[in-house]
């Protein structure tokens, strides 16, 4: 079945019509439930998903029984793109952030990033932009205070799902960060005493973005421009 071109996520929405409408062919739209491991680390998965209003986060093993968040993927990509260069990947995929998904199987996809044109170029400049990302977690997880790590992360978070209530336990956000529960509720109350945001269990309310943009480190501004 077609999928509606109004469900599509960054890469799909940058084709030309011609090139999606052949592509649509293959793309099955679904839900993916809260902490669903999507992707396996270390195997040839078999499926590519494109969130719409979905978030994956891929994590990787800190070799101590915790994870720490490599990159994250929402409707600006694509999760399991390795696949397509029958590679795998040392990471687990979970969904950070219930919601929609087009999926797709590697074994129609890579014939048609193989032949070149846009949606091949349009999967390059996405690599791109994980590199920029990769490199930049890489960075502000090493050199910044969990305070600008957190608040880089809740812009990147209200970018995906482009609202300001965001559905966190600061469990899950220790987990992506890769610290612990206690660093996490120091940093949300310094935030809510500032007023950027205001936390309840389970939900963040991000109250000025614009302070938050004012709060966050370099790492936010060339992440997010990277995918422009």
């Amino acid at each position: 079945m077609p999928v509606n071109s109004n469900l599509l996520n960054g890469i799909l929405h940058s084709l030309p019509a011609r090139e999606f409408n052949g592509i649509s062919a293959d793309l099955r739209p679904i839900l993916l439930p809260k902490d669903a491991t999507v992707l396996e680390p270390d195997k040839h998965n078999e499926y590519i998903y494109f969130p719409t209003d979905s978030v994956i986060s891929l994590l990787g093993d800190t070799g101590d029984g915790g994870s720490v968040e490599v990159w994250a993927v929402g409707n600006e990509g694509a999760a399991g793109i390795s696949a397509l260069l029958g590679r795998t990947k040392p990471f687990r995929g979970v969904v950070q952030v219930p919601g929609g998904a087009l999926m797709a199987h590697v074994s129609a996809l890579r014939p048609r990033f193989q032949k070149g044109g846009a949606f091949h170029d349009a999967l390059l400049r996405y690599y791109h932009y994980l590199l920029v990302q990769i490199s930049c977690l890489g960075i502000c997880n090493n050199n910044h205070g969990i305070e600008q790590r957190f608040t880089r992360w809740l812009l990147m978070t209200q970018d995906r799902i482009r609202s300001s209530e965001l559905k966190f336990t600061q469990d899950a956000i220790a987990s992506v960060l890769g610290t612990r529960r206690a660093t996490i509720s120091v940093a949300a109350a310094a935030l809510q005493s500032a007023g950027l945001i205001s936390y309840t269990p389970g939900s963040i309310t991000i109250r000025s973005r614009k302070r938050l943009l004012k709060a966050a480190c370099r790492c936010y501004k060339v992440i997010s421009s990277a995918i422009r």
